[in-house]
């Protein structure tokens, strides 16, 4: 019904939702004047972001959405070109040695995330301020627009796909992932599966992001200050695709890697973003999104295997398998930090204890999904991953 109602307004002129590739590229072109050194990738992403959206002929609904993103983004651009310029004569904190917790889709991730979040001596980003990831250094009456614009998104987001809240609980207090500041650089496979933008997809893991994670590294240099003390614990699966680079920006990182049966993972993520296709197409086919995922988490799986033999002799790589993150939680978090060198006191752990008895609406077993409706193989999931054995990550 929404969907119809901006149909009826777009035809009658009162509003405009679709998405005008010159205007947005004049936009971005206005950084040249704030003396920014150019970021080779942006402006192709951003035009091929555009086409790609335009070309899939999504509703009324999600190019609005997309509308508002762009909007965010780029006003985000100029405001941390804003901060770097005006403070360049400030030592901003060598962020080199973050935490980052990466791992195929729907293996954990988040579960670990907000542990580390109940970790006195870490600071796990929450969704505002990845929405806003200047808020905090422009004071409190920007948090509180920060805050107020990603409560009306989170809104959206639970309206709009009830069943979020079995499969990713989405609050703007909730701790969320970094892939939303590496689309401050218009890159994110995060983005372009939950919109099918396939050719926009091939482009970005086809690309050189190195100017992205400096400038994602900015935004995280800018973000630290408010806690620059506690250790800075990132989460994002879609760094598993892009580990060389990321390694190259931050050297002294360190990951903490989950693990899954690759066939759960997939179909898993399958029913995930069938959710948000189904917002976004009047027909989406879901039958293709099986062979769709294994094909891209095969991708990502092949090049984090490649990383991790340059790097595992170094003691920078925890391994962590979901079925000790759902089983033994508190333990899993404990041998994490131990290995981290992050002190859990007794407070911590008992408000780890507490979140894990909680009721929660993603608990797992909730989130329920069907292998033949997403076209997921088995037996050619298994072949395919033929390289990679999970079951000798389930260390305890």
């Amino acid at each position: 019904m929404y969907n119809v109602f901006l149909s009826l307004c777009y035809k009658t002129g009162i509003i405009d939702y679709t998405i005008k590739e010159k205007k947005y590229l004049k936009y971005l072109s206005r950084e040249k004047l704030l003396h920014r050194e150019p970021n080779p990738v942006v402006k192709k992403a951003l035009k091929n972001f555009i086409i790609n959206v335009n070309k899939n002929n999504l509703n009324p609904a999600t190019q609005m959405f997309v509308k508002n993103e762009l909007k965010r983004t780029l006003i985000n651009r100029k405001k941390i070109i804003d901060i770097i310029n005006k403070n360049k004569s400030k030592n901003f904190k060598e962020f080199t040695a973050p935490v980052f917790v990466v791992g195929l889709p729907r293996t954990g991730t988040t579960a670990l995330q907000k542990m580390f979040s109940l970790v006195e001596d870490c600071r796990v980003l929450k969704l505002w301020e990845l929405h806003h990831p200047t808020a905090s250094f422009e004071g409190k009456r920007a948090i509180k627009e920060a805050k107020k614009d990603t409560k009306r998104y989170s809104f959206l987001q639970n309206f709009s796909k009830p069943e979020q809240k079995y499969i990713h609980p989405v609050g703007f207090n909730y701790p969320d992932e970094c892939f939303r500041l590496l689309f401050n650089s218009f890159t994110s496979i995060a983005i372009s599966s939950a919109l099918g933008l396939d050719d926009y997809e091939e482009w970005v893991l086809e690309s050189d992001l190195l100017g992205t994670y400096k400038e994602y590294k900015e935004q995280l240099q800018i973000l630290s200050l408010s806690s620059p003390e506690k250790q800075m614990v990132l989460k994002a699966p879609e760094h598993l695709w892009n580990l060389d680079v990321l390694l190259k920006i931050f050297p002294s990182a360190r990951l903490i890697m989950t693990h899954r049966e690759p066939i759960q993972a997939i179909v898993s993520y399958a029913s995930m973003i069938s959710m948000f296709r189904r917002t976004a197409y009047n027909k989406p086919n879901f039958k293709k999104l099986g062979s769709y995922v294994t094909t891209v988490f095969e991708k990502g799986m092949r090049k984090a295997v490649k990383v991790r033999s340059q790097i595992e002799s170094q003691g920078r790589i925890f391994d962590v398998h979901c079925d000790n993150i759902k089983k033994s939680p508190q333990q899993t978090i404990n041998k994490i930090c131990d290995f981290l060198n992050i002190e859990i006191d007794n407070k911590n752990n008992q408000q780890i204890q507490k979140w894990v008895k909680s009721k929660k609406t993603d608990t797992p077993g909730r989130h329920q999904y069907n292998y033949e409706k997403f076209g997921v193989n088995k037996a050619l999931v298994k072949k395919i991953f033929h390289f990679y054995d999970d079951e000798k990550f389930k260390c305890f």
